[in-house]
């Protein structure tokens, strides 16, 4: 029989799996190690208590501030186009945050186009930034489409516009002619008359001191009785031939320029549209125009090739389409290729005199109440007025 020897002193008796044990006996794991301090001193045979060891949890952090998420930044090739063809309502800035500029450029209409310049080429040029400070998305991919392009636009802008001044003075020019044709014989008939009376008084001198008297009496009832004769044939064949709606109108813009004239205040001055715009009303009612005559002052084209034709129907009054395809969006007054009415502003030129139909374009109530004149200021709406026309015929009067 086997005798087990006693255990050291303070101890036990080792029992399986408990006590230390060496590696790869007992348990198949290596044992942990202890950090100082914990179990029990090496020579005995058992160990203390081990050490909590605690799990890791998620963090329990207190209160605070979280970062808001940035909006991401505007694109580049929307700003830019904005900029080219808006830039004078102040859409660019509208779109890009920066509201406050944006109703400023719209009241200066882009500070006379000045101010949409320089907002054109800042974008182009730089990229431009959106309200938060940050750089407008795409710049780098799209800036060298932005460079061809832009300058191309503004170039054709100032062709157009040089183009559309130049018509417009072929067309004073035209008239300046027509009033020099037509008050050219009233003054060589009255050199004439002069010339003869010089010419009865020196051979008639040497005679007598009465005769010539008489013959100057005579002399001079001659081109008196000729040139009323004249002036009525002038004066009397046109008028039969246009319109008693036309005529109204006509009296009716004359008629306010002479009470402006006489006006003492502003407010006499504003009340002339009033009163010219009942006249009217009740003189070409529903706006309709059937054959009033006119004299072409001009005939071109927009950047679409829809035709432009202005009328002047007297001293100063001028009814016509509009020029451009912007201010034409909700009238549609701008000619169509491809229809009759095209075919016929084709073969008109300055200077021609034609028969015309149509619709006026109605008025508002910062305008002409009756019908609507495209003038910039309330002077220019008295002294010149430009309505606007929906043409239905156009014939050049042979």
């Amino acid at each position: 029989m086997t005798s087990i020897p006693p255990p050291p002193h303070g101890g036990s008796p080792q029992q399986p799996g408990f006590g230390p044990q060496n590696p790869g006996q007992g348990s198949p794991y290596p044992p942990a190690p202890q950090p100082p301090g914990y179990g029990g001193h090496p020579a005995f045979g058992h160990q203390g208590p081990a050490a909590p060891h605690y799990a890791p949890g998620p963090y329990q952090g207190g209160p605070g501030t979280q970062a808001p998420a940035q909006q991401p930044p505007k694109d580049f090739v929307v700003a830019w186009l904005l900029a080219l063809f808006l830039g004078f309502l102040g859409v660019d800035r509208f779109y890009r945050g920066f509201v406050g500029l944006g109703v400023l450029k719209l009241i200066t209409c882009g500070g006379a186009g000045l101010w949409t310049l320089i907002d054109l080429l800042l974008i182009v040029l730089t990229g431009g930034k959106d309200s938060t400070g940050q750089q407008l998305a795409g710049y780098e991919k799209n800036k060298k489409v932005a460079w061809i392009i832009t300058p191309i636009v503004l170039v054709i802008g100032l062709i157009f516009g040089g183009t559309n001044l130049a018509t417009g003075g072929g067309g004073e020019a035209s008239g300046e002619r027509e009033e020099v044709v037509v008050t050219a014989p009233a003054e060589a008939v009255e050199d004439d008359a002069v010339d003869a009376v010089d010419e009865e008084v020196a051979e008639a001198a040497p005679a007598s001191e009465e005769a010539p008297l008489e013959e100057v009496v005579v002399t001079e009832e001659e081109p008196a009785t000729e040139e009323p004769a004249q002036e009525a044939v002038v004066e009397e064949a046109p008028a039969a031939d246009v319109p008693a709606a036309q005529q109204a109108m006509s009296a009716a813009v004359a008629q306010g320029r002479t009470d402006a004239e006489s006006a003492e205040t502003d407010l006499q001055v504003a009340n002339v549209l009033n009163v010219r715009s009942d006249a009217m009303c009740e003189s070409v009612p529903d706006g309709a125009v059937q054959d009033w005559i006119g004299t072409v002052e001009t005939v071109d084209a927009n950047g679409e090739g829809k035709a432009v034709v202005v009328i002047s129907i007297d001293e100063d009054i001028e009814i016509g389409t509009w020029n451009n395809a912007f201010s034409d969006i909700s009238d549609n007054t701008l000619i169509e290729q491809g229809t009759e009415l095209y075919d016929s502003a084709l073969g008109l030129a300055p200077g021609d005199t034609v028969t015309f139909s149509g619709t006026l374009k109605s008025g508002t109530e910062g305008n002409d109440a009756c019908y609507y004149a495209s003038n910039l200021t309330e002077v220019m709406s008295i002294d010149s007025p430009d309505y606007i026309i929906t043409f239905s015929e156009l014939t050049k009067v042979a």
